[in-house]
Formats: structure tokens, sequence, C-alpha cells
């Protein structure tokens, strides 16, 4: 066991450093001509949402970074919570014409919430590089007497009957950023779920739960309308569009910290070459202006990695997640 993830490492760092020799002696020419002219990107989400039009946006523009001709198309494969999606991934030909935006849920989440996931990311997937970040917000009614996080703390503490927050979703980020946030401040928080975004921010603005969490793009219209009050941001840095609001890292809360994030896979023995070349192409195109302004819009912060770091990245977000996940009991199956 131990050789074959030797093996999967010295492949990444294969691909990490191919683009580096590739200037000096050619080689991103040959690795681009491994990619097939149709390719798709795969997700398991259904048309029309935010993982969608980053699956398009990343279409659109990564071709112009492979071979004159190539064209990518995005198939969407939703359901069992991104199984189908993964699962259209293992049985693709491991040429680089099939590839996978996944969000956090799927090379991570799926291996703490799932007794059996079906699959296992590092042996099953091979990683391209990060997609973007995107970022959740603990807000509390316009209503409530806390002002700031300091007064929510103190309110918490002298209120443990009423000490409760809502989640979209059992078992979604959210859901779990409560539960960092109770274990951060001492207090044991009740989770109150529901069954979509929607409900939970009415019952926020009505002030039926103490607090709610959610994403930015969620959040902040109703925030910048007055009718509820975000006290902190679960991110690594302030927000420009409410940077008066700080993050939890600032008010001492270290490990009340985190993002949901989306990331592109290839299937198993993707070739280090082909690997590399769509890593080139995928960099390329988080760096344009045009695309990181689109992919603002959905909520996402572009973040460019080699196939090596996404795959580091990923070990330690399960160490992360791993502890707070089990605090909160849930359990997908």
């Amino acid at each position: 066991m131990n050789s074959r993830f030797d093996t999967r490492r010295q492949l990444l760092a294969s691909a990490a450093a191919l683009p580096v020799i590739a200037t000096l002696g050619g080689l991103t020419r040959s690795a681009q001509a491994q990619v097939p002219q149709q390719s798709k990107i795969i997700l398991g989400f259904a048309p029309g949402g935010g993982a969608d039009l980053i699956a398009r946006i990343l279409a659109d523009k990564m071709r112009e970074g492979l071979p004159a001709g190539t064209q990518i198309v995005v198939e969407n494969k939703a359901g069992a919570g991104g199984k189908i999606a993964v699962e259209a991934l293992r049985a693709s030909a491991a040429d680089g014409g099939t590839m996978l935006l996944a969000p956090l849920v799927t090379p991570v989440l799926s291996q703490i919430i799932f007794k059996n996931p079906g699959y296992n990311p590092a042996t099953d997937m091979m990683p391209i590089g990060m997609v973007g970040h995107f970022q959740f917000a603990l807000a509390v009614p316009q209503s409530h007497p806390a002002k700031n996080m300091a007064d929510f703390v103190i309110w918490l503490k002298a209120n443990k009957e009423k000490a409760n927050f809502g989640s979209p979703s059992p078992g979604s980020l959210p859901h779990f950023f409560g539960i960092m946030l109770g274990r951060a401040v001492g207090v044991d928080m009740v989770h109150v779920a529901y069954k979509g975004g929607a409900p939970m921010l009415n019952d926020l603005m009505g002030g039926q739960i103490a607090c709610g969490m959610d994403t930015h793009i969620e959040l902040i219209p109703l925030h910048q309308g007055g009718k509820i009050r975000i006290l902190a941001s679960f991110a690594d840095k302030r927000s420009a569009l409410i940077p008066d609001v700080p993050t939890m890292a600032e008010l001492g809360f270290k490990d009340a910290t985190g993002s949901g994030w989306y990331s592109l896979w290839a299937p198993a023995k993707t070739p280090v070459a082909t690997i590399a070349a769509l890593n080139k192409a995928l960099n390329i195109a988080l760096e344009n202006a045009d695309v990181k302004e689109k992919l603002a819009r959905t909520g996402t912060e572009p973040a460019t990695s080699t196939p090596e770091g996404l795959e580091k990245f990923r070990l330690a977000e399960i160490e992360k997640w791993r502890p707070v996940i089990v605090a909160s009991g849930f359990k997908a199956d």
C-alpha cells in the first residue's frame, strides 16, 4: 500500500515540475497534444446553479490554453450527493478528455460522513488543480441585542437554552460551521436544520432562530439591506463587500475558520504530461480578468495550485474537518 501512495506522490510531483521543464525543452506542446480535442467537464449539480456556471466559465476559457480546436462541453450528472458524477469520472478514459468539477464534499467530506463513500479520491481520481473558494459567515436577526461577536458570545453563555443556529440542511457546510463555532466559543449550540436556504433565511430575518450560517453571497445582500446583521466571517480575510465585518480569526477564534472550495480532477492513471497540460490551462484561465469577474458573481474567489498542492490541501482538510463532523454526530448513511 505504501508503494502505491509513494507512486502517486511521485506522479504528482512530476506533474508539478513539468511546466518548468517544459519551458526548457518544449514539453508543453507535446503534453498539450495528449489532451483530446473533444473534452468535457462533468459535475454533480443540475444546470443553472453556481457550480454549473463555474464549470461553463472554465470550459469556455480553458480551451484557449489547450491545442487549437479543443472543445470542452459541460455535462450535468446530478444526484446521490455527487456520487453519480464521480462514477462517471471513474468510468471515463484516463486521457484528459473528462474532468470533474468537485466541491469540498467530494474529495473531503464524503470520506468522513459516509461509512462507505463508494470511492477513494486517493486512488480513483487524479488532482488537476484548485479552482476557487467561497466563504461563509454568521448572522443574527436585525432585532438581536448583540451588535458584535463579543456581545453575541456573552449572550450565548447567558442564554444557553436559546443557543441555537440554523443551516440550510443537515450535513451541509453551514451545519459544520455552526458546530465549529460552538466548539470555539465553548457553548453547546443546538442545530436547527432546514430544507433549503430560503426557509432558514426567512426564520433568521424573523428572529425565530438565534443565528444562521450561510454563504457570503446569500447573506451579504440581506445584511446590506438591513434585514440581518453579519457579525463575523469564517474566511481568512475580510471581504471587500463587507470590509467592516471582522473574521473569526481576528476575534481570537482561530479554530473557527474555513471555506468551501471547488477543484478539478481527472480519472486515475491519467498521464503526468496530460495532468500538467490541464493544470496549466486551468491556471491560465483562473488568472484571466474576465474569468475572475465572472467567478466573483458566483461568490467564488479564484485560487490556483499545482496538482501536488491540491492533494496536500485535501489531506489537510480531512484532518481539519474530521473532529468537527464527529462532534456533530452527523452520518449520511
